[in-house]
């Protein structure tokens, strides 16, 4: 039963491999495939048919005529006004960084560091061996 579903699978993927390469071949020599399959079959003519677009109707007169001229006007920006923040030295002045000197404290040995045994040793407890955890 495993024989069979491993031999399926590897059917499977070979087919997914055989039809991920059909499938870029196509792409790579696809971008002229539609140009030529309808350059060589009835449908160029139905698709130039469709894409062809009607005769413009002529129109009498030019399109100036219909223009209503008097609705033109001159569009200004408003003033700017200079305000009293614009003109305080103080906002556009250079910045003035303070750098303090910054210093750690000295590092200390502690007892905990010195002592050797610190860890419990490891025990194995009957959960990590149990099959109904693991399903093994």
């Amino acid at each position: 039963m495993k024989t069979k579903n491993n031999v399926q699978k590897a059917i499977l993927r070979s087919v997914a491999v055989v039809i991920s390469f059909v499938l870029i071949s196509l792409t790579v020599n696809g971008q002229d495939f539609w140009k030529r399959l309808l350059e060589n079959s009835s449908f160029n003519e139905i698709a130039l048919a469709m894409v062809k677009t009607p005769k413009a109707t002529e129109t009498s007169g030019s399109t100036t005529e219909n223009f209503n001229f008097s609705l033109l006007e001159n569009e200004n920006d408003p003033t700017l006004e200079l305000e009293n923040w614009m003109l305080d030295v103080n906002n556009f002045g250079s910045t003035v960084f303070e750098f303090a000197q910054e210093s750690n404290n000295n590092l200390e040995i502690e007892e905990w560091m010195l002592t050797e045994n610190v860890e419990t040793s490891l025990e194995l407890e009957p959960w990590m061996t149990s099959e109904k955890v693991w399903e093994i």
